[in-house]
């Protein structure tokens, strides 16, 4: 009998669960972005030019084009009792413009992040605690910039 009463529950909490409503949301495509402009660091630049065009669709009207400024500074954070330093702050700064191409209407933004990284135990392990927090502030900008441009549709 309690084996019966466990397995109605269960099934009732899950009948419960499943049928709440949720749907996830779909963004639509509403932009086309026929340029991509982005001068600076060309690394970051290409990531951020695909990631921006992933979200342009070529029959939408609204068309615009990006212009984007890319600045990148690595600065000393934190130094042991030798001078030496054991831990660097990356800045990437994004200057960001949209042009309407239908009213010639601008929107700029700059969009600044940062992250920080510890020396590695070799040069390479430095090297790559820099290239995996280049990757993190990339992700990051994209989605912002993403966002950014969602929200004026």
């Amino acid at each position: 009998m309690k084996k019966n009463i466990k397995i109605i529950s269960i099934l009732a909490c899950s009948m419960l669960l499943l049928s709440c409503g949720f749907k996830q949301i779909q963004g639509k495509k509403k932009i086309q972005i026929q340029n991509i402009n982005i001068s600076g660091e060309n690394r970051i630049a290409y990531v951020l030019k695909n990631n921006i065009s992933l979200m342009s669709d070529n029959n939408s009207k609204n068309k615009y084009d990006v212009e984007i400024n890319i600045k990148k500074e690595k600065k000393n954070k934190i130094k042991d009792l030798a001078g030496k330093v054991i831990r660097y702050e990356l800045f990437i700064e994004a200057d960001f413009k949209l042009t309407d191409l239908n009213d010639n209407k601008i929107i700029q933004k700059k969009f600044i992040k940062n992250s920080d990284y510890t020396v590695g135990s070799s040069h390479s392990g430095t090297i790559d605690n820099e290239r995996n927090a280049t990757k993190n502030i990339i992700r990051q900008l994209s989605e912002d910039i993403n966002n950014f441009i969602t929200f004026l549709n």
